[in-house]
């Protein structure tokens, strides 16, 4: 099979169009379509995908997807504001139509937190002001390894999206858009596992500027004859702060904070990852649901991919030290901790994180209580020990689950742990190995986690924070709550080489009790773009899953070589991957036809 990342763009656009005219006196210059995989910045009105050349979804009159049952595609519509910006503006698209079956549309406005029903989703994309790069840093830091890696990406960037039905002003519909100046508006299509059969469905978005329409849009929603199921061969790990959370909400510590908890993790069940928290006993009992699958139930809400299912991962402990700090204080928790797994959620994959990444002079801490946990000669010997370090000989023996930077982990470590029964995970993601996590990078970066670990067999990618929205101890200063919505530059320790924008941002609050100007009025976790990705790379994985299933892993394992020939540590010093998304599109076109091959 030819490389994917060889073929032409020219099936893609035949000649150059342009985007709709927005009607005169609307404010609104031009209104074009985007998928779900490039980010337009705010000032960039010349933009060479609104002509619809390599733009996947846009061919300058209408918006063309394509999915399958229980899956979530995406598109953007961008709104460019004229020589004097526009107000009072909204979006609707109607329900999806094919013959008598029906994918509804975006209104009326779901309530907050509420899945049930849901077809489109609209949001409202909010731009950070990047004005340096994520650092760089050639000797060993930073998000970028190497010079040539940094994709160097500053302006105003979209990341968080902001449900319509937050306050309008604050991304709520309706609302105002600047002069001279893009504003996209963010579309999610969930097609239901029944009641969509195979077919074209066509809808119309439609563009109002008061009570007057600026402009209409055809889509068209091409449903595929096959279903992506409830559960993930793709396994995330995504840590997040209930202490940020509390704050922001302005929440205490009891049942309506484990309530706002269980939100955020129905956002990240619908987006296909997975959430850990601080890992303590009381966190346990507060959302047990989230390990059988109550939490994801209509009962309470939440309706749409793995319905029912629950996560299959817990970290105990997470960061480390809260075990009594003795012998019998390790054997005695590890007994308990076993004890609960193996009677209640026995398919579950649990560990302790014992620390994280301890330098040489913790070693000899490490394998001590390491040896206190192997050698408890009860359930608690069971207890797998996890750490967030690479494989090195200093600790074989002491970890069962290693959990490595992206950039430290070599293949033949990696193998030697494999080949002694041990796990091996990764964390991080630093160019030009893996595409980074940070804002500043290009629209694809999430998306290519679940192909990476695809392709080199990796079972479990760590992301280390989600809700970092205030600084942790490696920071400078770090007294100081950050104004997520203001401030791109996320995670810094006051010096350039750890400076990252976005870095550790998935979420961000609907509430805002620190800040309180940036306050949504919307009860509950938002998503990001990234976010967005993610979950279409975790979907990817599943084209990949049944494609392979239908006989076709040669074919597959070529198109994923053509699309990412180095990567990991097979890297050198330039990304190997293609920046623009219309590329990915096509590679999931081609896992789409041999999933259907006769």
């Amino acid at each position: 099979m030819e490389s994917v990342r060889l073929m032409s763009f020219a099936a893609l656009a035949f000649s150059l169009v342009f985007a709709v005219q927005a009607a005169a006196g609307s404010g609104l210059r031009h209104i074009w379509a985007v998928d779900d995989g490039e980010k337009v910045f705010r000032e960039d009105l010349d933009n060479p995908l609104k002509s619809g050349e390599n733009n996947s979804v846009w061919d300058g009159e209408k918006i063309t997807l394509f999915a399958a049952r229980n899956e979530i595609v995406a598109f953007q519509i961008i709104l460019e504001g004229g020589a004097g910006g526009a107000e009072e503006v909204n979006v609707g698209i109607s329900d999806f139509v094919s013959g008598d079956a029906r994918i509804r549309g975006s209104h009326p406005l779901p309530p907050p937190n509420d899945y049930r029903g849901l077809g489109v989703e609209l949001f409202t994309e909010h731009y950070l002001h990047v004005e340096t790069p994520s650092y760089n840093d050639p000797r060993g830091g930073g998000f970028n390894w190497s010079a040539a890696a940094n994709p160097k990406l500053t302006g105003w960037i979209p990341d968080a999206l902001i449900p319509f039905s937050a306050k309008p002003g604050l991304g709520g519909a309706p609302l105002d858009i600047a002069a001279n100046s893009n504003q996209g508006v963010w579309g999610d299509v969930y097609v239901p596992r029944e009641g969509a059969p195979p077919g074209t469905y066509t809808a119309t978005a439609t563009v109002t500027v008061g009570d007057e329409t600026a402009g209409e849009l055809l889509l068209e929603l091409e449903v595929l004859d096959f279903a992506l199921p409830d559960s993930n061969h793709y396994h995330s790990m995504v840590f997040y702060s209930g202490e940020n959370i509390a704050a922001r909400h302005g929440l205490g510590r009891g049942p309506e904070l484990w309530e706002m908890i269980r939100h955020y993790h129905r956002m990240a069940h619908r987006h296909r990852i997975e959430l850990i928290g601080a890992g303590t006993w009381r966190e346990l009992e507060a959302l047990e649901g989230t390990l059988t699958g109550d939490a994801f139930s209509p009962a309470v809400g939440y309706e749409g991919p793995g319905e029912g299912v629950g996560n299959t991962l817990y970290s105990v402990n997470t960061y480390g030290v809260r075990f009594p700090d003795s012998e019998e204080g390790y054997r005695r928790e590890s007994d308990r901790w076993v004890t609960w797994f193996e009677d209640n959620a026995p398919d579950v994959e649990y560990f302790l994180y014992l620390t994280d990444e301890p330098g040489k002079d913790r070693f000899g801490w490490v394998v001590e209580r390491a040896r206190w946990i192997h050698d408890n000669p009860g359930p608690g010997g069971r207890l797998p020990v996890f750490l967030s370090k690479w494989p090195m000989d200093e600790l074989v023996g002491a970890v069962d689950i290693w959990c490595s930077p992206t950039a430290y982990l070599k293949q033949g470590p990696r193998q030697a742990a494999l080949d002694r029964g041990e796990r091996v995970w990764i964390y991080a993601a630093y160019r030009p190995r893996t595409a980074a996590d940070v804002l500043d990078e290009y629209g694809i970066a999430f998306r290519l986690k679940p192909w990476i670990a695809y392709q080199h067999d990796i079972p479990r990618w760590f992301t280390w924070e989600s809700t970092h929205w205030y600084p942790n101890s490696n920071e400078k200063p770090n007294d100081r709550p950050k104004n997520i919505f203001m401030n791109p530059v996320i995670f810094t320790s006051g010096t350039p080489f750890t400076t990252g924008n976005g870095d550790g941002t998935l979420f961000y609050p609907g509430e805002d009790k620190v800040f309180p100007e940036q306050d949504r009025g919307y009860p509950g976790p938002m998503s990001s773009i990234r976010m967005k990705m993610y979950r279409r790379g975790v979907q990817d994985r599943e084209y990949i899953a049944l494609a392979e299933a239908a006989g076709r892993s040669d074919e597959v394992r070529s198109l994923v070589k053509g699309l990412l020939p180095a990567t990991m540590w097979e890297a050198g010093d330039s990304p190997s991957w293609p920046n623009r998304n219309a590329v990915y599109e096509q590679a999931r076109r081609r896992l789409a036809e041999l999933i259907l091959a006769d």
